[in-house]
C-alpha cells in the first residue's frame, strides 16, 4: 500500500474519466495497488429510479471520477474492481446500489464505519471520523445535490473526490488501533456479513406500501380514498421521474383521507399547495372524488395485527441476558447492540439458555460475538429469577 496523501494538504489530482482512454488509463493504475478507496454519489432525492451518478475510486495519489452516465462500458472496470480491497465509509448503501445495477460483489471490504464502532468511537459519521484525527472540516453543502447533471461543476467534482482524499489515513489509524485492541479479527468478520446482506434484496410488500403512516387508524372507506391517492401520486412521480415526496409529501394524502366522512354524508376537500402544478391539482382532486364513488367491494381492510402465535421469553430470563451482555459492551467501550440486539436477545432467551447448540443456533451469531456472549450467557441459566 503506498504512503496515503497528506490530510493537511486536502489536493491531489483529479481525472474525469468518461472516455475509452480514460477507463483503460484507470484500469492500468489499478494494476500497481491491491487496495483502492472507493466512494459513489447517486440521485435519489431527484429521480424515482435512482441510480449511480458518479463513482470516485483513489487509487494511489490520484482519485478519478468514474462517469456511469457517459457513453463508456464499465464491465472490464467492474471486473478488476471485483479483486480489490475496497475501502469504503458506511458501505451497506454503495454496495446494495452496486449489486441492484451491475450484479457486482467485492473481493474484500474493509469499511472504516465499522472500523470507528467497534473501536467505541463516539462519532462514526465521516465527517466527525475526519475531524477527530486530521482536524479538518468537511463541507457537506454538495451532498443534496443532484448528481445526474452533466456537465458537473468543478466544485461538485471536488466534493465528490474530497472523501476518498481521507480513507488512506482513516483506513491506516483505525486498523493499527483495531490490531492494539485485537479486534482485527471482529472487523474483517464483520465486513464479511456486511457484504452477504448487500447480495440479499429486502422485502418489499408490493401490495401493501401505499399504507403510509398514519393508515392504520383510518376505516375501509378512507383506506380507498388513501390507496387511490397514493397510486396517482406514484404514477405521476414515476412520468415526472421524481421522487414521490416531491409531488405531494404524504402527509396531505393521510389529510385528505380522514376528510372521506362515513357513506352518505357530504365530503370536506381539504386544501392543496398553491405551488402544486394545476394539471397534477386536477387529477389529484379527481381521483379524490372519484374514490368517495367506489363501491364497498372496492374498499380495502384494514390490516389486522398478527397474531401472536411464538411464545414469549422469561422476562426475567432476558433481563439476565441484556444485563450480562451490557456489562460486557461497557467493558469494551462498545454500543451493546453492537454485541447482541434486540431480537437476538429475544431469540437466545426463548432457548432458555440451557443448551449451547440451540442458543448459538438462535442466535445466528459471527465468531468474535459468540467467543465474548456464549459461555457469559450459560451462566444465567444457572441462577433463579432475584438471585
Amino acid at each position: 500500500m503506498s504512503t496515503p496523501p497528506n490530510p493537511a494538504q486536502p489536493s491531489f489530482p483529479i481525472e474525469y474519466v468518461d472516455t475509452a482512454a480514460g477507463v483503460a488509463k484507470l484500469l492500468k493504475a489499478m494494476d500497481g495497488t491491491d487496495t483502492v478507496f472507493l466512494d459513489l454519489e447517486a440521485d435519489s432525492m431527484h429521480h424515482y429510479f435512482a441510480k449511480i451518478c458518479l463513482i470516485q475510486i483513489l487509487v494511489g495519489e490520484v482519485c478519478y471520477l468514474v462517469d456511469p452516465l457517459g457513453e463508456i462500458t464499465l464491465d472490464g472496470f467492474l471486473a478488476k474492481l471485483s479483486k480489490k480491497i475496497l475501502v469504503l465509509h458506511g458501505a451497506d448503501y454503495d454496495l446494495r446500489m452496486l449489486y441492484q445495477q451491475h450484479g457486482f460483489r467485492p473481493f474484500q471490504v474493509y469499511d472504516t464505519m465499522l472500523a470507528a464502532q467497534l473501536l467505541g468511537k463516539p462519532a462514526f459519521g465521516l465527517a466527525a471520523l475526519v475531524h477527530a484525527y486530521f482536524g479538518v472540516t468537511l463541507k457537506k453543502d454538495q451532498q443534496k445535490a443532484d448528481w445526474s447533471l452533466r456537465p458537473l461543476p468543478p466544485l461538485m467534482l471536488q466534493y465528490g473526490a474530497q472523501d476518498t482524499f481521507f480513507l488512506p489515513g482513516l483506513y491506516q489509524s483505525l486498523t493499527e488501533e483495531l490490531n492494539e485492541k485485537h479486534r482485527l479479527d471482529w472487523h474483517s468478520e464483520t465486513c464479511q456479513e456486511l457484504v452477504k446482506a448487500t447480495a440479499k434484496s429486502k422485502e418489499v410488500d408490493l401490495e401493501n406500501t401505499w399504507r403510509i403512516d398514519g393508515s392504520s387508524k383510518l376505516y375501509p372507506r378512507q383506506l380507498a380514498a388513501l390507496q387511490a391517492l397514493w397510486k396517482f401520486r406514484d404514477q405521476t412521480a414515476q412520468d415526472l421521474d421524481l421522487p414521490s415526496y416531491k409531488i405531494l409529501p404524504s402527509d396531505i394524502l393521510l389529510r385528505f383521507a380522514m376528510a372521506v366522512p362515513q357513506e352518505g354524508q357530504p365530503a370536506q376537500t381539504p386544501s392543496l399547495p398553491s405551488r402544486l402544478n394545476p394539471k397534477i391539482k386536477t387529477g389529484f382532486l379527481e381521483t379524490f372524488h372519484h374514490s368517495l364513488d367506489l363501491p364497498q367491494s372496492a374498499w380495502p381492510m384494514p390490516l389486522r395485527p398478527p397474531r401472536r402465535t411464538a411464545p414469549s421469553p422469561s422476562s426475567s430470563l432476558l433481563t439476565q441476558l441484556k444485563d450480562v451482555r451490557d456489562k460486557i459492551a461497557a467493558d469494551l467501550k462498545v454500543d451493546p447492540s453492537l454485541l447482541a440486539t434486540k431480537s437476538t436477545l429475544t431469540a437466545v432467551a426463548l432457548t432458555g439458555c440451557n443448551s449451547r447448540p440451540k442458543m448459538m443456533a438462535a442466535a445466528k451469531w459471527m465468531k468474535w460475538q459468540e467467543e465474548l456472549l456464549l459461555d457469559a450467557w450459560l451462566k444465567p441459566a444457572d441462577k433463579k429469577p432475584g438471585a
